[in-house]
């Protein structure tokens, strides 16, 4: 191998590898975050944990490959080109298909390691995936159930235990509200007996599998591994069921031993979308032989498309790497001004046109609406023909530039620079050396130039991340949205509120990576070393990189408290719209389940705060010393009147110790007397991340008092005061690193920051796990990683050599 191939070579391979760790580690910190709740509340063992990230690498790294060659090739290139070593290569007669050479071979090879990890190693990874998320969601409900919390993380399923023995685990006390109806699509009592009332007549409760409602007196969880299925078992169990257009029917069931098993379907999958996942499962090998077994179906014809689709995706994906390849390597030569930034500008432009149309292309393609072949390939078609246009044109401007100077113009130019600034530095080192020394005027010169460097480089890392972002997000709702038809100005309107979480999550990472690589690029250009000697403190040097970073904690947390409740709540919205389900309108989102004052249970479909009336409300009242159904009292409407609850059309059933029942309808408004007040109903239901500090606040109090867990909710809320101020913490630790790199440049610092940023998720996702589940205050765990941190930053800042 020629010696300019190594260098050119070399040159492309460390951009490629950083770009390629980058990219893969904003998606795995967040994937990261999500599962460390797993090693805490769910027991498991970091090995489980470890493997599920290892088997997320697959389809991670499938995405971020072709983004990642192009990113360094348009750096290297770029580099080549600024530094006018291309120019000179020609001049001293060697052809472009010397220079050309090493960057085809490089995309090739980038091409084939794509197409075996596409074709070998994600439909097993994607497989794999599939069982260790399945069994974890139903092995691991044992130890997510706590003793009087309402446990309802499976779909239509509702788990409520009074009591745990602490020796050997055995539930005491078991309520369970199970709604798995073909027709009903409730998760409670409620939703169940309103879809009822409105369903047609084969939709009643008790037909199909309707919702029932069990109690037990003892209860445990029993997995088979073999089977991979875990079961209920209930024992001295009793079985309500009702039909709501038939009040005077009841079932009653009692069984010593009742078995339920615990569903292993992901809520919220349809059967659509889980075909297409079963298609990334599977091997070539398999997916032909299910488009030959489906080529004649009519009934199957969405699946067989699916089905060529991702047969045409495992080689149009892979191939991009030449694509690129060939689109990157002109790009590079004409962009000698921009340098590295203006290349990483145009890869982020090249990758967002490329993913957008392939995704487009595969709904189409699934659809029907064209064939899978031109769906797949089109961008590659589109951006290859570009490319050997593009390519074309340089080796032509190549060939006409001649040796006109500008190399040597450069350098005079560089060097009178140079002596310009040792002018000026001299003539502000003639007055007094302590003013220098202290240069109290802020901003100044100096300050100016390192704000523009330092936000020219935040501006891309974030332009770069929620680029990122956006794609991977659309990569995994594009099914729902071909599947329920979703129109563009929804889909629009759902990543233009993304974008503010987007920002939101990103804005510490990309603190820290600009921080970092702007001190990188001023040690590598001797800056840093010029500015020591003209006595110039590190710390005045640092400050307005602290300042910016300060005035963006503040707009954080503005963001956070008062744009991200209502983005998020919008956001929910469209995303519920778009993945087929029926949201509820915000204004009637309450707490279905409500832990009564007393002995007893409370069930309801919604509260108006105006009439302060319950809607479909259900009272299961218990004896005080065994845990059975004493009497149940259902009304269509529940209305506050000052004094008590006014229950309107329904009906009471009383259970005797001699298990007999007396039923009791409701014609004549009756008021009850339970000890809930109207305010106890008043707070909606919307995740923490959907409420302002206040109404988080609040809403604490509240679910404190209704029997829900409130360590999870008190983190939060102080987490929302905790992450603004990350921003300030991700300058202040990247500060030391940034002034020990040295020769090694602004590469380094980006790798140096994804090892910083991984640490920082670790523990702030380990801390805030910990207070969760009540192993740590609120208040510590959402402050304890930035405490230690920012005192870790401060410790090794003073010992920077200033």
């Amino acid at each position: 191998m020629k010696i300019l191939t190594r260098y050119i070579l070399k040159e492309m391979t460390g951009p490629t590898v950083l770009g390629l760790i980058f990219y893969t580690s904003i998606i795995l910190m967040q994937r990261l975050f999500q599962l460390a709740g797993l090693i805490i509340r769910r027991s498991l063992p970091i090995a489980t944990v470890a493997k599920l990230l290892l088997l997320s690498l697959p389809w991670i790294i499938v995405l971020t490959v072709p983004m990642s060659l192009l990113f360094g090739i348009l750096i290297a290139i770029g580099r080549l080109s600024s530094d006018s070593e291309i120019i000179a290569m020609r001049a001293l007669g060697i052809s472009t298909k010397t220079i050309y050479l090493p960057v085809f071979l490089f995309s090739f090879a980038i091409f084939l390691v794509n197409l075996y990890l596409m074709i070998v190693v994600l439909p097993r990874g994607n497989a794999e995936l599939a069982r260790l998320t399945a069994d974890l969601v139903t092995q691991s409900a044992a130890k997510e159930i706590k003793p009087r919390i309402f446990y309802d993380e499976f779909e239509n399923l509702m788990i409520y235990v009074d009591d745990v023995d602490p020796r050997t685990g055995q539930w005491r006390g078991v309520f369970v509200a199970d709604s798995r109806a073909d027709e009903n699509e409730g998760t409670t009592p409620a939703q169940a007996v309103e879809s009822a009332h409105h369903d047609q007549p084969g939709n009643a409760l008790g037909q199909k599998g309707g919702q029932r409602i069990i109690i037990a007196r003892n209860g445990n969880i029993a997995t088979i591994k073999a089977l991979r299925q875990t079961w209920m078992n209930l024992h001295i169990a009793e079985t309500h069921v009702w039909d709501p257009r038939k009040p005077d029917r009841y079932d009653l069931n009692r069984n010593a031993l009742q078995r339920i098993l615990l569903p292993e379907k992901v809520p919220g999958e349809t059967q659509n979308r889980a075909a297409s996942r079963s298609f990334r499962e599977m091997t070539l090998r398999e997916l032909l032989r299910q488009v030959r077994e489906l080529r004649h179906s009519v009934v199957d014809r969405e699946n067989y498309n699916l089905a060529r689709v991702e047969i045409q995706k495992k080689f149009a994906i892979p191939f991009a790497c030449i694509v690129f390849g060939i689109v990157g390597l002109p790009l590079g030569i004409t962009n000698r001004r921009g340098g590295k930034s203006s290349g990483f500008s145009l890869s982020i432009a090249i990758i967002v046109f490329y993913y957008v149309l392939i995704n487009n292309g595969e709904q189409l393609a699934a659809n029907g609406r064209i064939s899978p072949f031109i769906g797949m390939w089109t961008a590659d078609i589109l951006l290859l023909g570009l490319g050997i246009y593009l390519l074309i044109r340089a080796n032509r401007d190549i060939g006409a530039q001649k040796g006109d100077g500008g190399f040597f113009r450069r350098i005079i130019t560089a060097i009178s620079t140079r002596k310009e600034r040792r002018r000026h530095s001299r003539d502000g080192s003639e007055g007094s050396s302590i003013l220098s020394r202290l240069d109290i005027t802020f901003p100044n010169i100096l300050d100016r130039y390192i704000l523009r460097e330092f936000l020219k480089v935040l501006g891309l890392v974030m332009l770069s991340t929620i680029v990122l972002m956006l794609i991977i997000q659309y990569t995994e709702l594009s099914n729902d949205i071909r599947e329920h038809k979703i129109p563009f100005h929804m889909v629009f309107a759902y990543f233009r509120f993304f974008l503010f979480q987007i920002f939101h999550w990103m804005l510490p990472i990309s603190v820290l990576v600009s921080t970092l690589v702007t001190f990188g690029m001023m040690s590598r250009n001797n800056e840093i070393t010029a500015i020591k000697s003209g006595g110039v403190s590190l710390y005045r040097v640092a400050l307005p990189i602290l300042a910016v970073a300060a005035l963006l904690s503040v707009l954080a947390y503005l963001l956070l408290d008062f744009v991200l409740p209502y983005s998020n709540q919008r956001m929910a919205q469209i995303e519920a719209r778009i993945k087929g389900k029926k949201p509820i309108p915000v204004s009637a989102q309450q707490k279905l389940w409500l832990l009564g004052k007393g002995h007893y249970l409370l069930n309801f479909l919604s509260y108006d705060k105006e009439t302060k009336t319950l809607a479909q409300v259900q009272v299961f009242e218990m004896h005080p010393a065994e845990f059975r159904l004493t009497r149940r009292v259902y009304a269509q409407r529940a209305r506050w009147d000052g004094q008590g609850w006014v229950f309107e059309n329904g009906w009471m059933r009383s259970f005797t110790d001699d298990g007999q029942s007396t039923y009791t309808p409701i014609a004549q408004p009756i008021r009850l007397y339970y000890a809930e007040r109207p305010q106890d109903f008043e707070t909606e239901v919307k995740s923490p991340d959907q409420m302002t500090f206040a109404q988080l606040r609040r809403y604490l109090e509240t679910i404190r008092n209704a029997g829900y867990a409130p360590e999870e909710f008190s983190v939060k809320l102080y987490t929302k005061t905790s992450w603004p101020v990350l921003s300030l913490v991700m300058a202040l630790i990247a500060l030391p690193f940034a002034f020990r790199i040295g020769k090694r440049g602004a590469l380094y610092g980006v790798g140096i920051a994804l090892i910083l940023g991984i640490v920082y998720w670790i523990t702030f996702a380990l801390f805030t796990k910990f207070g969760e589940v009540g192993n740590l205050p609120p208040i510590l765990s959402a402050w304890s990683a930035n405490i230690l941190f920012a005192m870790a930053a401060t410790y090794m800042f003073l010992h920077v050599e200033t």
